[in-house]
């Protein structure tokens, strides 16, 4: 009797959900192809200036330096009239080269999918932003539930598919990055048939308020990771620091260019889609809220790091590194210290430093929070297909390190 009336319980929920699907949202959705052509004024209403980088300078940085291939698109969502909820999408196109396998010891067949696969090319519409982690893709006020806002944004990126590329048609919809706090609301895009999926996690160092320099910082921690830290530290002493002026970065943009690319190169998926150009925009849009610190020995640069300063955050963006010098002068590991030294002298609260490297990042006291995504295929029947390939999404396996006094290693 209990699985009857659970059948029927669940029948009853699909044919609520079909319905839900099929009609439009309550709430007025407009889309705009330009950053320049969305109402500033309305747009920071529905967006808080706790959430930076959905505002216009941010936004401009990425759309001044879009690829051919990619586009913007900005949605603002109004309530009688008042701006409720914005969103951020972009359209890219992710081809076979953005998926980087190496071809030692593969056998014949892995060779010929993989060549196969190197042809491929998939249109994808993704609400948040390519070239960062973290959750700038979507916001809405409380004047608002999250069922209404959710139902708008799914009804947006609809509208958005209809409309076309004119690049070609989008094949698959992600809708990126949310956190834990953030899941009961989002789960009703399960509704739209947008499938749940956790992704690695997004590094954050919590900078203590009785740090006040980076000598607070390392006393904080145990022996044992304090005499790691020096040592590192003593390594990259004969690296000189400078954080570059706008002129600067536009009369260096074919080194960082360089750099970056050594970096960029060994990511296994790409689908931010940026050379030097956006990091030399960050800066004349951002002005302070962005800097680029470059990286000289013998008067050459090997390395250089970029941070943005919004809301209460100091955020590790882009870098480059030249590999030949990196384990002589211990330049990644020095970066990331160097990262904790300006957070704390900026006075922000958290040190977010992206989701790769995370056991090295951990090492410095970075601690994990979890991240979930959406993703459909804009085909009903092909979506329902796809289901076990989003299935087998899978974190990246690793160690949680704990550096800091009365923490367990």
């Amino acid at each position: 009797m209990k699985r009857i009336s659970k059948i029927i319980r669940s029948i009853k929920e699909e044919k609520d959900n079909f319905k839900t699907r099929w009609s439009a949202s309550s709430l007025e959705i407009t889309i705009f192809r330009s950053i320049d052509s969305v109402p500033e004024e309305e747009w920071n209403k529905a967006v808080p200036e706790a959430r930076g980088l959905m505002r216009h300078p941010y936004l401009r940085a990425i759309e001044y330096t879009l690829e051919d291939n990619d586009q913007s698109r900005y949605v603002l969502i109004r309530k009688r009239g008042e701006p409720v909820a914005a969103a951020i999408i972009h359209i890219v196109l992710i081809s076979g080269e953005d998926y980087r396998i190496s071809s030692v010891g593969q056998s014949k067949l892995k060779k010929l999918t993989t060549s196969v696969k190197d042809k491929a090319k998939v249109r994808v519409l993704v609400c948040g932003h390519t070239h960062i982690s973290g959750n700038h893709g979507f916001v809405y006020s409380s004047s608002i539930s999250s069922e209404e806002a959710y139902h708008a944004l799914a009804d947006a990126c609809y509208q958005i598919r209809q409309q076309g590329s004119s690049q070609g048609k989008v094949s698959l919809n992600l809708i990126k990055d949310f956190y834990d706090d953030e899941v009961n609301a989002t789960r009703y895009l399960k509704v739209f048939k947008y499938r749940q999926f956790k992704v690695d996690p997004n590094m954050i160092l919590k900078i203590r308020p009785e740090w006040t320099c980076l000598d607070d910082y390392l006393n904080a921690m145990s022996s044992k990771y304090r005499k790691n830290a020096q040592s590192v530290i003593n390594k990259g002493a004969s690296l000189e620091r400078r954080s570059l002026t706008e002129e600067e970065i536009r009369s260096n943009i074919d080194q960082i260019q360089a750099l970056y690319l050594n970096v960029a190169n060994k990511a296994k998926v790409r689908i931010n889609h940026f050379d030097a150009s956006y990091l030399f925009q960050l800066k004349q849009n951002l002005k302070d809220g962005f800097e680029l610190i470059a990286y000289f020995f013998d008067n050459e640069m090997v390395a250089f790091s970029t941070l943005i300063f919004w809301g209460d955050n100091c955020e590790a963006h882009a870098l480059g590194i030249n590999y030949e010098f990196n384990t002589q002068l211990a330049i990644y590991q020095n970066i990331l210290y160097d990262d904790v030294k300006r957070a704390i002298a900026a006075g922000k609260s958290n040190l977010i430093l992206g989701r790769t490297a995370m056991e090295m990042k951990s090492n410095i006291g970075a601690e994990p929070s979890e991240m979930y995504c959406y993703i459909r295929h804009s085909g009903p029947v092909l979506n329902r297909i796809c289901k076990p390939v989003f299935n087998y999404i899978k974190q990246t396996p690793w160690q949680q390190r704990n550096p800091f006094k009365g923490k367990s290693n």
